[in-house]
């Protein structure tokens, strides 16, 4: 594994890299690694700091979606909920929504669209209050699990969606996405269940689900569900709770000017270490070797956390045509009219390259192969800080790469995780 070592070598080093710090793992069918290590720093200041280990405790974001996932499973699996029930009558606080399709005096939803400038997360022009109130329709149909956790529920991050920008603009609503609170999810949906596409914090409504229907907190349930049978032990959604600080994580790098790490300054890791709830969308506080545990689980057919057959559900394409399409505009870091992403910018370059893809319980599913990488079949989901994971059954390999570095989409890793990629399926292949 010379190949992986250089290029990881290259990109954390000191003087002529681009990234201060990142851990590769790589595991294969029968759960045996193929590939463990962290090169580079756990801080910016590479003078006064540690070097990385692959036991250095990052905020992984998004790539807590997996576990949830997984959990959803086990209850389903156990008969507490079916994936097509509506998930209505299990959550009294869901009752009351509706789906918001604009402003009175505002004229139509492309309008509203098209008028909304650049507000967002990273945004500091204010946002004008709507001229008048919310219009809602009532939801049509049933609210599922299943609409929930592949993105189709009509569920979207506040801070990501024009519409629900001013909804809180309205309301005044003091949480968001990064509040730490389910209450920062509790929003009006943007489109029917089942009619459309838009990521959001379906995941987090799913986590408590499980949390109600199993009388655990999420975190709770997940120790006990999920990492105390993989035998991990550093993966919490309470950091503080169990004495980590900010200085214990691996330090959030800001790219403030060029690609080298001499332009990357320190910040602080969007999410808050005291979080009120376990929020099952992008909560948990991970390490490289505990997220292979997981991995390794679910390319060994799921034991000792699901069935084969659960972790063949999880896998299989689920979303119709309609909602493909909106799914494909976010990889590509635009709006459905190809207007610029507020939120996401530049996630998935290669995938505008695909015809197709598909989406399934905890991910993107390739529909072909990628020349020298992963096979058809293959499920991926990312974190915002940069992480990556993947799982290829058809080859037997899973991996994982953890980076904190903003914003999502640097160009750098990015690079970094396709050369690896690329030299380890090279590295396997034995060509």
């Amino acid at each position: 594994m010379a190949e992986l070592d250089a290029i990881l070598e290259k990109y954390t080093n000191p003087d002529t890299g681009s990234i201060h710090g990142a851990s590769f793992v790589a595991v294969d069918s029968t759960g045996n690694d193929i590939y463990c290590k962290s090169f580079g720093y756990k801080n910016v200041n590479v003078k006064n700091s540690k070097r990385l280990t692959l036991d250095t405790p990052s905020w992984i974001a998004s790539q807590t979606k997996l576990t949830t996932s997984v959990a959803v499973m086990q209850v389903v699996e156990k008969g507490l909920i079916g994936l097509d029930d509506d998930v209505r009558d299990v959550l009294p606080q869901l009752k009351d929504l509706k789906v918001l399709i604009g402003f009175e005096g505002e004229g139509s939803i492309a309008e509203t669209l098209a008028t909304s400038g650049d507000e967002g997360p990273y945004s500091s022009k204010p946002v004008e209050k709507p001229k008048g109130p919310p219009i809602f329709e009532k939801i049509m149909g049933k609210l599922t699990l299943r609409h929930l956790i592949t993105h189709t529920s009509g569920f979207c991050y506040d801070l990501a969606d024009p519409l629900l920008i001013k909804y809180s603009a309205w309301t005044e609503r003091k949480d968001n996405m990064f509040s730490g609170t389910m209450q920062g999810n509790l929003h009006p949906l943007i489109f029917q269940p089942g009619s459309s596409w838009k990521y959001g914090p379906g995941l987090d409504w799913a986590g408590t689900i499980v949390a109600k229907l199993t009388g655990l907190d999420f975190n709770e349930y997940q120790q006990k569900h999920i990492w105390g049978p993989l035998g991990a032990k550093n993966t919490t959604f309470f950091p503080n709770r169990e004495g980590l600080e900010k200085e214990d994580l691996h330090e959030t790098g800001i790219r403030a000017e060029g690609e080298g790490t001499q332009g990357l300054k320190p910040g602080d890791c969007l999410w808050r270490l005291n979080s009120r709830d376990a929020l099952g969308g992008a909560g948990l506080f991970s390490t490289p070797n505990d997220y292979k545990k997981l991995l390794s689980a679910l390319i060994s057919e799921g034991g000792p956390l699901l069935s084969k057959a659960s972790v063949d559900e999880m896998f299989r394409p689920q979303i119709g045509p309609e909602s493909t399409l909106g799914a494909r505009a976010f990889l590509k870091g635009t709006n459905l009219d190809n207007t610029q992403s507020n939120l996401y910018t530049d996630r998935y370059d290669e995938w505008e390259n695909f015809q197709e893809i598909g989406h399934c319980l905890c991910g993107i599913v390739t529909t072909e192969d990628v020349f020298g990488r992963r096979k058809k079949g293959s499920i991926n989901w990312s974190g915002l800080p940069n992480l990556i994971w993947w799982i290829d059954r058809e080859s037997g390999v899973a991996a994982t790469f953890f980076t904190q570095l903003l914003p999502v989409g640097d160009h750098a890793p990015r690079r970094l995780q396709i050369e690896l990629e690329a030299a380890l399926y090279k590295a396997i292949n034995g060509k």
